[in-house]
């Protein structure tokens, strides 16, 4: 007994519901879209917020400029019905394809069993009383749409010559995705004595979805029903009667916070985004309706998402809540949604949706290229190198920087490779029997300066090899460095100033000292090294630019550029230094900042004249040297991170 009341019940349920659908269209000659009910279970767990979301094959029906990500075919099912008596189910499949990815939906949703009523005899006209009319038959309604969708980006329709002086300026207006619905509308009642019922209807979705210039953070919108109604943008009877459907605008962002991939940060390899909707109508004093949804996946199989679905509850705005799960693997994804209905309390909450996606098989990994030498970072002193290794048997040709290299029949290489004198990239590219590139493999080689009176077991060989490579202190034009050879005044003051301001350096007006004047080729030099404390110059104002300097004065000098402290000297540091030596606080300040290990031991002989090899070795213990010689040694930086385009150019030989 208590199940045959319990059916009648909802039987009564179901006949308000259809009979309250219709009511609602007559009076507002609105027509019900079917497709807003098949959204998927994933994006109903979000609170309904789906504009920056990554495409999949139930996206179709909120934004069909999503399907434009999608590289490989899927279909997406759901399935359910309210209060046991309105059944709903969608299917949807997206086709991906060299021209765009094209996909197909079908919605479909019915109820039958719904009881005629009619009005009691005598009762009041002002206050009828419905009963069932046991004359009728039980009435059903039906209401299915079809929806062919295409999805591509903007480059495909800039690249029309008219269309391309448009992004000239805006190249990113390429990257844009865009997506159309074409919905057909299959509306229809039966039993309780109605005929002629059956309607059919078309509607046109046009949506848009980007990226934006804020790492992770995407964009889409969507006119859903955007074609007007004179256009056909309606649904039709057989009497003539003709209902609109309601055009609804949705504006939303996506923010991918965690992730591996296009996110603001990395964590795990989890997976965090968050989104908001605002869902609009063109009829203003109806207000917008925010959507917002949280996703996170802990591991790629499992995602929890949770969000707040705003609705119109008569005039007043519910934030429903809403939750649910999904399971990832292998391309077959299940979702779960949970959803409050303030409007509804006893409509089933619980939403199910499948998702299917033939995920191609991974390629093979070949080692299409084998570099045996050199390393991928490598240092040398020699004008090229030589690139040596195997090729894969299924590559036809190969590049290095451009340039067609022969490949023996072991498949063997061996080719030399001229090296300018700085950080050197070199591509080594390999292309299949058909012309395509199939690899490309890096190698950062950094060649340094060499000189043949620096042999490698000389006490300063890497020091020169790195201060000669930046430029501070160059060889002579017969490629000879001259180590133990002297250094002037004037040529340490210029190479200071030059290692810390560049070589542009205006002519003074005037100049400091007596002994040369502003034509000297120094001048300049010897200037700036005055104003920034680097030289001080004699008593008797003079500076005397072509005595080669003493290893007090170089020193000097070179502490004073590397902000050295002076320190109070110690007799035990150098028993030819007296404490009241004018240099002495400078020479206890380099001794403690480790300029001066090579004396250790020795005599400091100030007026010693100071060699070339010496002034390396002072210069290579400063900051802004060490600095310099760090960024020159860093395989990080300086070296093509991208290949070049003459050198990527795919053609057979």
């Amino acid at each position: 007994m208590n199940k045959l009341i319990n059916k009648t019940i909802r039987r009564l349920l179901a006949s308000v519901f259809v009979l309250f659908f219709l009511s609602y269209a007559v009076f507002a000659a609105v027509a019900p879209d079917p497709t807003r009910i098949a959204i998927g279970a994933r994006v109903l767990s979000l609170g309904s917020a789906s504009m920056g979301l990554e495409g999949d094959a139930n996206s179709l029906y909120s934004n069909p400029a999503s399907l434009a990500s999608i590289k490989y075919w899927q279909i997406a099912s759901m399935s359910g019905n309210l209060l046991e008596e309105y059944n709903y189910f969608s299917l949807s499949g997206i086709y991906p394809t060299q021209y765009g990815k094209f996909g197909l939906g079908i919605v479909s949703s019915n109820t039958g069993g719904a009881l005629p009523t009619k009005v009691e005899e005598l009762s009041d006209p002002s206050d009828p009383i419905y009963i069932q009319d046991p004359a009728l038959s039980n009435m059903g309604y039906y209401n299915n749409a079809l929806i062919l969708s295409y999805a591509n980006k903007m480059e495909g329709i800039f690249s029309f010559y008219p269309l391309k002086r448009l992004v000239i300026n805006t190249p990113w207006m390429n990257d844009i995705d865009y997506g159309v619905n074409f919905k057909i509308f299959s509306v229809g009642l039966s039993g309780g004595g109605l005929s002629n019922t059956a309607g059919n209807g078309t509607e046109l979705d046009l949506g848009l979805k980007g990226n934006t210039a804020i790492k992770g953070l995407s964009y889409g919108a969507v006119v859903q029903n955007a074609l007007p109604f004179s256009l056909g943008g309606k649904l039709t009877y057989p009497n003539g009667w003709e209902e609109s459907y309601p055009a609804l605008i949705k504006v939303g962002i996506s923010s991918n916070i965690l992730g591996d991939e296009n996110a603001l940060t990395s964590y795990n390899n989890q997976s965090l985004k968050a989104l908001l909707d605002l869902h609009m109508q063109p009829n203003l004093s109806v207000p917008a309706l925010y959507k917002l949804g949280v996703e996170w996946s802990p591991i790629s199989l499992l995602s929890i998402r949770a969000g707040i679905d705003q609705a119109m509850v008569g005039s007043d705005i519910s934030n429903d809540l809403t939750a649910g799960i999904g399971v990832d693997f292998k391309g077959f994804r299940f979702d779960y949604a949970y959803h409050q209905f303030a409007g509804a309390p006893g409509v089933d909450n619980h939403f199910f949706s499948i998702n299917y996606g033939l995920v191609p098989p991974a390629k093979e990994v070949k080692d299409y290229i084998i570099i045996t030498s050199p390393s991928p970072t490598s240092i040398t002193h020699d004008f090229k190198v030589t690139v040596t290794g195997k090729m894969h048997p299924d590559v036809g040709s190969a590049k290095i920087n451009g340039t067609w290299i022969s490949i023996g029949q072991d498949r063997s290489f061996d080719v030399e490779v001229p090296l300018s004198l700085k950080k050197n990239t070199l591509w080594v590219q390999a292309y299949n029997k058909k012309g395509e590139l199939v690899e490309t493999e890096r190698l950062r080689t950094l060649r340094l300066i060499s000189s043949p009176d620096v042999k490698p077991s000389y006490w300063v060989y890497d020091p020169v090899s790195y201060i000669g490579t930046l430029g501070i202190i160059k060889g002579y034009p017969d490629g000879t460095f001259k180590p133990e050879g002297n250094i002037t005044r004037a040529e340490l003051a210029t190479l200071l100033v030059r290692t810390e301001s560049g070589n542009e350096i205006a002519t003074p007006n005037s100049v400091s000292f007596k002994d040369f004047t502003a034509k000297h080729w120094a001048a300049g030099f010897i200037e700036k090294a005055v104003k920034t404390n680097i030289v001080k110059g004699y008593p008797d104002r003079t500076f005397r630019p072509k005595e080669n300097i003493t290893r007090a004065e170089g020193l000097t000098m070179i502490a004073r550029f590397g902000k050295v402290e002076q320190e109070t000297y110690s007799q035990t540091l150098f028993k030819d230094i007296a404490s009241n030596h004018w240099a002495a606080k400078i020479i206890a300040g380099a001794y403690d900042a480790g300029m001066l290990q090579y004396l250790r031991g020795k005599s400091f002989e100030p007026n010693k004249k100071l060699t070339r090899a010496e002034a390396v070795e002072l210069l290579s213990k400063t900051d802004t040297v060490k600095e310099l010689t760090n960024e020159l040694l860093n395989f990080d930086a300086g070296y093509e991170n991208e290949i070049n385009p003459l050198y990527a150019k795919i053609a057979q030989r």
